[in-house]
């Protein structure tokens, strides 16, 4: 009998959970369960899959850092940096733009906001804690962003997991060592690299014994939202929910497959094969940064070189969502048309500009896209409160999108790769 895959198993963690949670809230729902009982064990998967998540995330800082600096010491010219770094970014903004014209034109055929009864909807809205934020103009946030790169302290940046400028950072400590090694008389900056070597083959290691426990964080999370969404949280928002994963899977099965094709000459079946751990994981975690030792991981075991997914990789997961710009591209439309609003064209094309530009200061953590999509409502003068509306199903929806953006991560890695 042949032995099951790693990715079989979080398949069938997650299968199991959903059936678990899914049956206890039809249970409780006809008062065969307890009420409590049913939030109770709702709460117990999710404390189960957080668990998971925070062993991922533990590794993230540690491995980006070690993996960037041994990336780009190994590149030995700093041109090539550039010429990665170039590439890189040009792919990022070209499908995250692709993304959310796909979107757009999607939301603009189905349509579905129109039609749906605005008092349903606000009856359904949740907390609106992720609201608490003034809005800011997409000017202040890009500002903010340049900003932050610049860390005042790179230890306290690492410990509150901001990624951007420990990226910067370990960029400069990667270059610096390349220019003292070259430096005739130096042989200290050589210790210095071996040791970030060294120290990215054990955080890759350590990654290949959290990765086991998979399957347990994916039966926790699907449990929580099995459990203590159930299915009548779909209902009314059905023809949203669909849009979004109309336009998602157009964008992952299509324009990204052929640019793989095109750009990279790799067969995009086989390659998403390749990365069905990270792709299911990013699914279950709705957090690209959580997912990313499993990417890179199984990126370079897909055959891209370490150099590239080492510098491609970790950037791709803080600033190219693909997923997160389509969807709030999507969302914003949606919200204008429940409310009546007939979006010119030229609004629409603010909204795209907007949502790509917003999509980049999205951290890769659950729900960070909501929080964002609070610029793209402002740039547009749509009340920022209808952020509210569609929290109900945006978990699951945060899940896809995810996962969007992890596959995009990964395309961007081999287009890269191939023309290096």
């Amino acid at each position: 009998m042949k032995r099951l895959q790693l990715h079989h198993w979080i398949l069938i963690a997650m299968g199991l959970g959903a059936a678990l949670g899914l049956g206890l809230n039809w249970a409780g729902s006809q008062g065969m369960v307890d009420a409590d009982i049913v939030g109770n064990v709702a709460i117990v998967g999710k404390e189960i899959g957080d668990l998971f998540l925070r062993l991922l995330q533990m590794l993230v800082v540690p491995l980006i850092v070690s993996s960037l600096i041994t990336g780009v010491t190994g590149m030995g010219d700093l041109r090539t940096l550039g010429s990665i770094g170039g590439r890189a970014i040009a792919f990022y903004l070209t499908t995250s733009f692709l993304a959310i014209v796909t979107g757009i034109v999607v939301v603009n055929i189905i349509r579905p906001g129109e039609g749906a009864e605005l008092a349903l909807l606000e009856e359904g809205a949740a907390s609106g804690a992720l609201l608490a934020e003034e809005p800011r103009s997409i000017g202040i946030v890009l500002w903010e962003q340049l900003e932050s790169l610049i860390p005042k302290n790179p230890l306290a940046a690492a410990t509150e997991g901001d990624m951007l400028p420990v990226i910067f950072f370990s960029l400069l400590i990667g270059v610096f060592i390349g220019l003292a090694e070259h430096r005739e008389g130096s042989k200290d900056a050589s210790v210095v690299r071996r040791f970030f070597s060294g120290l990215f083959d054990v955080m890759m290691q350590m990654t290949l014994f959290v990765v086991r426990f998979a399957p347990i964080g994916v039966f926790g999370f699907t449990l929580y939202a099995a459990a203590g969404k159930g299915p009548a949280a779909f209902q009314v928002l059905g023809w949203y929910v669909l849009t979004v994963f109309i336009a998602l899977l157009i964008h992952a099965t299509v324009t990204l497959p052929t640019i793989l094709r095109l750009g990279a000459g790799r067969s995009p079946i086989e390659y998403a094969r390749k990365l069905t751990t990270a792709l299911v994981t990013a699914f279950s975690t709705a957090s690209s940064n959580g997912t990313l030792p499993l990417t890179m991981q199984e990126v370079e075991e897909a055959g891209v070189k370490p150099e590239v997914t080492s510098f491609v990789l970790p950037l791709g997961a803080t600033i190219n969502m693909d997923g997160t710009a389509l969807y709030e591209a999507v969302a914003v439309l949606f919200i204008a048309q429940v409310y009546g609003i007939d979006l010119t064209i030229a609004q629409q094309g603010l909204i795209a500009l907007t949502a790509l530009l917003a999509s980049i200061g999205a951290a890769g953590i659950p729900h960070a896209g909501m929080v964002m999509m609070v610029v793209v409502l402002n740039a547009v003068g749509l009340p920022t409160s209808a952020v509210a509306l569609i929290l109900a199903v945006d978990r699951i929806l945060d899940m896809l999108r995810t996962t969007v953006n992890v596959w995009s991560d990964s395309v961007a890695a081999a287009v890269v790769d191939a023309r290096e």
